[in-house]
């Protein structure tokens, strides 16, 4: 008669210490994945608040004037008014011979200026400024939908300050007033209200706008 041959196979204690081992690697993992996630989500909205900032500034040293965000336009036609600008969300490209996003303005002579300006996909800015000629005073927020923080940079300081809740993941940005967050005028004013650790953001739990 042919003989079977002896199997050795996993043990109940064997496979319970594999499956709790399983678990313990998912526990640490898993949530490690999450932060990762909405620091590269933050990291967006960063990195496109620090560019328009930049383009700001640009805007300026060639026309003595700063634009506000506007969407769906040309460079060869864009025209900006001043006050509270378009809310922008990405993916925009920047405006050029192809409409997208771009600081508008006046210069001193009443001539229509712009800079185009690219948004990254889910995130979300306005640019807001005080009047088409006589602008010299900015006033940026920012968010990625699915990030944690809301940003914010003005022209009075080279800061870009921010407020944090990780309750506001898969919160857009709804309004120049920097919703959900709080702290952000609508319109940029001669004064400008964004102060590091003094203006109220209501984060948690980062409530107050602190300086990077």
């Amino acid at each position: 008669m042919n003989k079977i041959p002896n199997g050795k196979g996993f043990t109940l204690i064997e496979l319970l210490v594999v499956v709790a081992i399983i678990g313990i690697l998912s526990a640490v993992a898993i949530p490690q994945f999450s932060a990762y996630r909405i620091n590269a989500f933050n990291s967006a909205a960063l990195s496109d608040i620090k560019n328009t900032k930049t383009a700001e500034e640009s805007l300026f040293y060639g026309n003595q004037t700063y634009g506000w965000s506007e969407v769906n336009v040309l460079l060869s036609t864009v025209v900006g008014t001043g006050g509270t600008g378009k809310i922008l969300t990405g993916p925009v490209p920047p405006a050029s011979v192809v409409a997208g996003a771009a600081l508008a303005g006046k210069n001193t002579a009443g001539s229509p200026i712009g800079v185009g300006i690219g948004i990254s996909n889910n995130v979300v800015l306005v640019a807001s400024t005080i009047a088409a000629n006589t602008t010299v005073v900015y006033v940026l927020v920012a968010k990625h939908t699915a990030g944690t923080r809301v940003y914010a940079a003005e022209s009075a300081s080279t800061y870009v300050n921010y407020v944090q809740s990780d309750a506001w993941s898969g919160i857009p940005l709804s309004a120049a007033t920097g919703t959900p967050a709080s702290g952000v005028p609508p319109t940029a004013t001669s004064t400008p209200s964004i102060i590091s650790g003094i203006t109220s953001g209501g984060g948690v739990p980062y409530a107050r706008w602190q300086a990077l």
